[in-house]
């Protein structure tokens, strides 16, 4: 039996030790390509739509599940000041989004069963405190009033004004703390904003409970504002990024949207923003 020289052994030890530090390298290098750091910086969020003009779909665009938005990019179907107001700030942390957007207790649902890390815009109310957690940067801010036919004879002096009566709310939808601590008023659930107000002008309801902002634009866009007429704020309500409690994906979502919240206030991102949308 031959064997091989001292010499042809060494260069075949040296090559194999050339190719594992060269396929160590490519390792390195993929792990820090742009594709590769963008991965490992995203964040999982979900929201609604038909929330204008905070969060509302894009004209003539199907959903898209997953959508990825990496820094500097938007998305291909959602528009509105939340919306940006949560690109911008993530985005200038350094950090993409993959984006769901859905009916809100579908919302709800991803944030729960952990398909999301947060979601957005929330009220931080008593009963979703008991749940989960809010981010300390507010998202926006929305003032809550009560609408009634323009021939209401209900003679507004809070909500105790309202009390035996039916007033529509959209189902899943939060109106604040003071609205969910009123009692004696018969609460109707609506799929819809202007379903409450089909069913006002059928005389089914007394009021319909909504977020001034949005429902004015609803009303505008049927033509029909001019048929009711406003009374309150009953309350104004700041929303926020929310998540579940005690969780740390959720929290570490949080915090890079409060570090690029600041970030994007103090560079006038944000005054661009409202000069947009509101």
């Amino acid at each position: 039996m031959s064997h091989g020289s001292p010499c042809a052994a060494a260069d075949e030890s040296g090559a194999v030790v050339m190719r594992r530090c060269l396929i160590l390298m490519c390792c390195i290098l993929l792990a820090a390509s742009p594709s590769g750091a963008a991965t490992e910086k995203t964040v999982n969020l979900a929201t609604l739509t038909d929330f204008i003009p905070f969060c509302f779909r894009k004209e003539n665009t199907a959903a898209i599940h997953g959508e990825i938005i990496p820094p500097g990019s938007d998305s291909a179907q959602l528009q509105g000041y939340a919306w940006d107001v949560v690109r911008e700030s993530f985005h200038a942390m350094g950090y993409g989004i993959r984006l769901e957007v859905v009916p809100w207790e579908r919302v709800i649902h991803y944030l729960n069963t952990g398909r999301v890390d947060a979601v957005f815009p929330a009220i931080d109310t008593a009963v979703r405190l008991e749940s989960y957690m809010f981010s300390r940067e507010s998202v926006d801010e929305m003032r809550m009033v009560l609408y009634l036919r323009r021939d209401s004879t209900l003679r507004w002096q809070g909500l105790e004004s309202l009390h035996g009566q039916r007033v529509a709310a959209v189902r899943g939808w939060s109106y604040g703390n003071r609205w969910e601590e009123a009692t004696g008023i018969v609460k109707e659930r609506t799929d819809t904003v202007l379903q409450g107000f089909n069913l006002l002008d059928k005389q089914r309801l007394a009021a319909v409970i909504g977020y001034e902002a949005v429902y004015d634009y609803a009303l505008k866009e049927q033509g029909i504002r001019h048929r009711y007429r406003k009374v309150g704020p009953i309350e104004v309500v700041s929303e926020y990024m929310m998540g579940r409690k005690n969780d740390p994906a959720s929290a570490a979502a949080i915090d890079i949207f409060d570090r690029g919240r600041k970030k994007i206030e103090e560079e006038g991102i944000l005054d661009r923003i409202a000069g947009r949308w509101l």
